[in-house]
């Protein structure tokens, strides 16, 4: 008994240092941005508002559009990589010469930091230097020089299509390993039922791979919904703030405007929000396990 007590004494002993970076650096930030939340701050001046600062929020026009912006983004990038993801990883799991090679060059986009990728793109939307009007021009689709990061209709859909380069490699690895666990002894039946290569898909791959496809969504979309440096670096939010999302919204109330209690508010629901998600997430790993 005493052997057992000295043991969960240590145990707890040796994650201590854990624990206590995971309150300082998690769950103490956490608490006092809701604290902050109820608060009109600034660097001059501190007022308690109460929930009148959730109904103030509320009623601010800048949240409908970040909210919108935040669900456009997240939704068209996520879906989208999904696609692209699925049909690369149908691409890769063909044996072919090349295939190492391109599995290789395919995750160059998601190992790429996000600062380098967003200066990649910025050169490639460039109204005078950039790669994508130059061949647009060539091609005769475009008359004229679009500035992509300069138009408030255009900018978080340029934005987007850096977003799907640069994700949907992950969704690849994942969707190419979910490929390779499906049994072959279910494409032999299906082939023995007379199934064609689209019915083997719709049948047996999708409904095979539907616990990965489930992962992936999640966990692009939990990513997705919280990502900051791509959108930063292209357009800062801009331009006239059309291209902020939750993550840049926050960033530059807190640390430009310094508006500590709208920042907090604006946190408070992006976390409430990945929470949601994060949660079907963690329910969904306990439910893998337990069927393991």
């Amino acid at each position: 008994m005493l052997h057992n007590k000295k043991e969960w004494i240590s145990g707890y002993f040796f994650i201590l240092p854990s624990l206590i970076l995971l309150i300082v650096l998690v769950f103490y930030p956490l608490f006092m941005t809701f604290i902050y939340s109820f608060y009109d701050m600034s660097l001059v001046s501190t007022r308690y508002l109460g929930w009148e600062a959730y109904q103030k929020l509320f009623q601010n026009p800048m949240f409908s559009l970040i909210f919108k912006n935040s669900l456009t983004w997240t939704i068209l990038v996520v879906f989208f990589q999904c696609l692209l993801g699925l049909g690369s990883a149908l691409v890769l799991k063909q044996t072919f010469i090349g295939n190492t090679f391109l599995r290789g060059l395919v995750i160059l986009p998601w190992v790429m930091p996000g600062v380098i990728a967003g200066m990649a793109w910025r050169l490639i939307y460039h109204p005078q230097l950039g790669l994508l009007n130059h061949y647009l021009q060539v091609l005769g689709i475009v008359d004229q020089p679009l500035t992509w990061l300069s138009s408030p209709t255009m900018a978080l859909y340029a934005v987007i299509l850096a977003a799907i380069w640069k994700g949907f490699p992950f969704s690849t690895i994942m969707y190419l390993a979910g490929l390779q666990g499906v049994p072959l002894e279910l494409y032999e039946a299906a082939e023995i039922d007379g199934a064609n290569e689209t019915s083997k898909f719709f049948h047996v791959t999708l409904p095979s791979m539907r616990p990965v496809i489930i992962v992936t969504l999640l966990l692009t979309f939990i990513w997705t919904f919280n990502y900051f440096e791509l959108v930063y670096v292209m357009t800062g939010g801009g331009p006239a703030e059309s291209s902020h999302i939750f993550p840049t919204y926050i960033y530059d109330l807190a640390f430009k405007r310094f508006r500590f209690g709208d920042a907090s508010r604006f946190a408070v629901v992006d976390f409430l929000f990945l929470l949601i998600f994060s949660l079907f997430y963690v329910r969904l790993s306990f439910k893998s396990e337990e069927s393991a």
